[in-house]
């Protein structure tokens, strides 16, 4: 009698995958907490930062959290955009500093060094006091109004990189707690999909700019760019031409000696 013993299989040893980035997870930037807080304890709050920084979405983050609305408006340079007004047939207009200050919510006056100082005092004046007068009459502020403003200077007027800008008196300054908002790290990894090399790169343009005075921005739209471009299959030289020294001379360009080399 012939045995035949069955084959044994042995298992296949189970491939541990790693966990995926989760890319369309939200990153906050490194001082969310700080202003969060302010904004929680009713301190207005200045922040100042490069352009594409993203202050803005920072706020609209934060208004989610907080629950509470979120106004924005850009540098202005008439009262009325502020104020608001009322029509040849009576009827009022509302801004979002009005929606804001009645409603409650977060006021967002983005560029405030850019706008007109006769806006600023009267800004000052709905801080200080908690009631406004509208052209509809007077309105006291509701108990969730909050008011962030940003800027590319710290009231310090025009310079070099931002020529538009103007110099801020300290009654309006004083009124605001000072927050330097710069470009985060960990927001622009995220963005670059944890490209070390393209962040890396990105930072030496930065303070090869801000060595020599060159007038140029590096902000977040810039890796963004970059990553998407290069994900299309296009060269990496024309891509960074056309989305990073999109603009420039030959000779400011030539400054960048980390360009040379890629």
């Amino acid at each position: 009698v012939e045995l035949r013993i069955p084959e044994v299989k042995k298992p296949e040893p189970i491939k541990k995958e790693e966990p995926k980035e989760d890319w369309n997870k939200e990153v906050k930037h490194e001082k969310f907490e700080m202003i969060k807080a302010c904004i929680e304890n009713d301190i207005p709050v200045y922040l100042d930062g490069p352009a594409g920084s993203g202050k803005n979405y920072t706020l609209e983050q934060i208004s989610w959290e907080l629950g509470l609305e979120f106004y924005f408006t850009n540098s202005v340079q008439q009262e009325y955009k502020l104020t608001g007004f009322i029509d040849a047939g009576g009827v009022y207009h509302e801004t979002e500093f009005y929606k804001a200050f009645k409603n409650g919510g977060i006021f967002f006056l983005d560029e405030m060094d850019a706008s007109i100082p006769e806006v600023l005092v009267l800004l000052n004046a709905a801080i200080a006091n908690r009631y406004f007068e509208f052209p509809n009459g007077k309105i006291k502020a509701h108990k969730n109004f909050r008011v962030v403003a940003a800027g590319n200077t710290v009231g310090s007027g025009a310079d070099d990189m931002y020529t538009g800008r103007l110099v801020l008196d300290q009654a309006t300054l004083d009124r605001f707690a000072i927050i330097d908002f710069d470009y985060d790290r960990n927001i622009e990894m995220h963005i670059s999909k944890n490209n070390t090399e393209l962040v890396d790169f990105v930072e030496e343009l930065r303070n090869i700019a801000n060595t020599n005075g060159i007038r140029a921005t590096f902000s977040y739209r810039c890796i963004s760019m970059v990553t998407k471009l290069e994900k299309a299959g296009m060269e990496l030289k024309e891509v960074l031409m056309i989305t990073v020294f999109k603009g420039m001379t030959k000779d400011t360009i030539n400054c960048f000696s980390c360009f040379t080399h890629v």
